[in-house]
């Protein structure tokens, strides 16, 4: 019972202060002090603003002020009262949510990522095509097809299967790459409507080893060094991507077309 008329607003004390009055009818505030084992200035305390919140009724009397319990109906007015302060909270809640929501749309949101290893290299895949999926459907990427990795069989393999699920995805690419004729990659390397892959040849004098890879708001970058060990540096940052697209697009207007 004391758990009810506390969700409402009252105090322990004055939950069992109020059942008390319900319980002994008119007393004085002392006398329910002792009833309930209760110090006497905290009573009286309770007593007063269980007054102003029409729970009790007070009796002037030539002995003493009494009390006694006004009709249990008032603890639906003060019910009421709550929904009305939770309404309110909750208003002010929901004000300062989307306050911090529209605040945060205009923070810049930066993710870094730098791994090793041919399989940081499928998860970039992943990442990327799931990007392109989101947003708007086309992986844009430049590489090397001497890279030391497409040498793994299982990884060619893998990076075929890949582009099954990227074209059932219905994401298009566009490749620049050193060199077309790859024999393991026959199926897919080449332009092709259905296979949502348009091909260009790396201009010369672009004979770096880098890889580039935009989707979405991703940008993947592996990086090689003299002995051909390489590090994968996936950014997820909306102007990172405005950028390396804008670069990646100049290069692909100027590169030879592979039909």
């Amino acid at each position: 019972m004391q758990n009810i008329l506390q969700q409402i607003g009252l105090t322990t004390n004055e939950s069992a202060i109020y059942l008390a009055f319900l319980k002994h009818k008119e007393k004085t505030a002392a006398e329910i002090a002792r009833i309930l084992h209760m110090d006497k200035s905290s009573c009286y305390r309770a007593v007063d603003t269980l007054v102003e919140k029409g729970l009790l009724m007070t009796i002037p009397r030539v002995r003493g002020t009494t009390h006694t319990a006004c009709s249990p109906e008032v603890l639906k007015e003060l019910m009421n009262v709550k929904k009305h302060e939770l309404e309110k909270e909750e208003g002010l809640l929901n004000d300062f949510v989307n306050k911090l929501l529209k605040d945060n749309e205009h923070k810049r949101s930066t993710f870094i990522k730098v791994e090793k290893g041919v399989q940081a290299v499928r998860d970039s895949m992943d990442v990327s095509l799931n990007a392109a999926i989101q947003e708007d459907k086309i992986i844009k990427e430049r590489y090397r097809l001497d890279y030391p990795y497409f040498k793994d069989k299982e990884h060619v393999a893998w990076v075929n299967e890949f582009a099954r699920r990227r074209i059932k995805a219905g994401v298009a690419i566009e490749q620049m790459v050193n060199f077309a004729n790859k024999d393991v990659f026959a199926p897919i390397m080449k332009t092709d409507k259905n296979l949502l892959k348009e091909i260009r040849l790396t201009p010369k004098g672009m004979d770096d080893v880098h890889a580039l890879r935009i989707a979405g708001d991703v940008v993947t970058i592996i990086s090689f060094d003299e002995k051909n060990d390489y590090i994968v540096i996936t950014i997820k940052d909306k102007f990172v991507k405005e950028l390396m697209e804008g670069l990646f697009d100049f290069i692909w207007e100027r590169s030879e077309k592979y039909s």
